[in-house]
C-alpha cells in the first residue's frame, strides 16, 4: 500500500498539462495583449472567460490563476484577471467561457439547480501588434458564447463560439 500511493500521486500529477509561454523564446517581432475577463456573480461564482490554449498548447489563464488564489478559502472565490501578450501572426485559440466557483460542491449544485453554463471552442485570431484585446461572452439558459473583441471598443474580432441550451 505505502507503494502504490506515490506511484497513483506520480501519475495523477503527469497527467497535468504542462503551461507554455504563448510567445516563442527569442521572439522580438511585434505583439498584442490579450486578457481574460472574470466578472462575480457573488462571493463564490463568477463569469470566466479566458484563452485556455494558443495553437494547441495549453497557457495560464485566469481559471487557473483564480483556482490557485482560492485554494484553502472555503467558499470564498477570488478571481484574478491575467492577461498575456501574443504574436501578431494569425493562430489558432481556445475560447472558454464558463462560471467557476470556490468550492466544487457550489458547481455541483449549481449544475443541478441548472445555473452553471460553459461553452468552448476553437477560433482563428490575427491580432494587430500593439492593439489590447479581451476574451468576453455571456452566459445564460438560452445560449453560451465566447469571443475575443478589442478592448477599447468593443468590437468582436473573431467569431463566436456558441452553444444553444
Amino acid at each position: 500500500m505505502r507503494v502504490l500511493i506515490p506511484i497513483v500521486l506520480i501519475g495523477l500529477l503527469g497527467g497535468c498539462a504542462n503551461l507554455q509561454e504563448p510567445i516563442p523564446p527569442g521572439y522580438a517581432g511585434p505583439t498584442a495583449l490579450v486578457g481574460d475577463n472574470c466578472v462575480a456573480e457573488s462571493g463564490s461564482k463568477a463569469r470566466c472567460f479566458v484563452v485556455e490554449a494558443v495553437d494547441g498548447n495549453q497557457i495560464n489563464n485566469a481559471l487557473i490563476a483564480s483556482r490557485q488564489a482560492s485554494s484553502g478559502n472555503g467558499f470564498a472565490l477570488t478571481t484574478r484577471n491575467t492577461a498575456r501578450r501574443l504574436t501578431a501572426m494569425s493562430m489558432k485559440v481556445k475560447l472558454v467561457g464558463t462560471h467557476v466557483t470556490a468550492a466544487p460542491i457550489e458547481a455541483l449544485a449549481s449544475k443541478a439547480a441548472g445555473t452553471f453554463f460553459s461553452v468552448e471552442g476553437i477560433v482563428e485570431f490575427t491580432p494587430t501588434a500593439d492593439v489590447v484585446y479581451r476574451v468576453n461572452g455571456e452566459l445564460t439558459k438560452e445560449r453560451s458564447s465566447v469571443w475575443i473583441e478589442e478592448a477599447s471598443s468593443g468590437q468582436v474580432v473573431t467569431n463566436k463560439v456558441s452553444s444553444k441550451l
